[in-house]
């Protein structure tokens, strides 16, 4: 579902009023901007998100917690119903960092709650060889509540977010349009490895695919 008639109000009106913009902008760049300006204040929206939280807590059907994504962390709290963006939450507890991965579409991040730390990484091999890639780690940085940075598809955004505090955190997503590739790339950095990554549904069907195969092969 798009939208929820369980989602707070004034989310909806924000997100509302983004997707008025969006169908203006022509480029990714536009929509960046935009995002990268709405963003804190939506990021400082404290009794918003102690809502959505308390929501959490009490077993509430928004946000959807049986819907299965890529990172355990992550839930959906907005989906355009153009899917021109989405809005995203994860929760991070103490020392809790995602795999280092890249992305399929351009995306803002921000804090709304504790030190969020993002590691960015570049890409020093062709892609070529299957299975292989080597990376350079290239930055860190460390936002505070209401600082965003943006995340760009594919190689040029590759990159690890997460805590190093002893508190749990928050981290506040937009991000666009996904390309047509139906997975993301997780990087195995001490190997030199790079693995595909699909939503646990497509895992599913693709292993069921590859089992089914297998079984009609060995028919008879």
């Amino acid at each position: 579902m798009p939208t929820s008639s369980k989602s707070p109000p004034e989310l909806l009106d924000i997100c509302a009023r983004w997707s008025k913009s969006f169908e203006k902008f022509t480029d990714n760049a536009a929509r960046i901007d935009f995002v990268r300006n709405e963003l804190p204040a939506l990021l400082g929206s404290r009794s918003l998100f102690i809502g959505i939280l308390r929501s959490i807590t009490r077993g509430a059907t928004y946000p959807d917690l049986r819907q299965a994504m890529i990172f355990e962390d992550e839930m959906i709290l907005y989906l355009q119903p153009q899917r021109l963006f989405s809005l995203r939450m994860f929760i991070y507890g103490p020392e809790d960092f995602t795999p280092v991965h890249d992305h399929t579409s351009w995306g803002v991040s921000g804090s709304a709650l504790g030190d969020l730390s993002v590691v960015k990484y570049r890409r020093d091999d062709d892609g070529l060889q299957d299975g292989y890639a080597r990376l350079r780690r290239m930055e860190q940085l460390t936002l505070k509540p209401g600082e965003t940075d943006v995340t760009l598809p594919l190689n040029q955004g590759i990159h690890q977010t997460g805590n190093s505090t002893a508190a749990t955190i928050i981290m506040i997503s937009v991000y666009g349009r996904p390309l047509r590739r139906l997975y993301i790339n997780r990087f195995d950095i001490e190997n030199n490895r790079v693995y595909k990554m699909f939503p646990p549904r497509m895992k599913k069907r693709r292993l069921a695919q590859q089992a089914l195969e297998i079984m009609e092969n060995s028919a008879g």
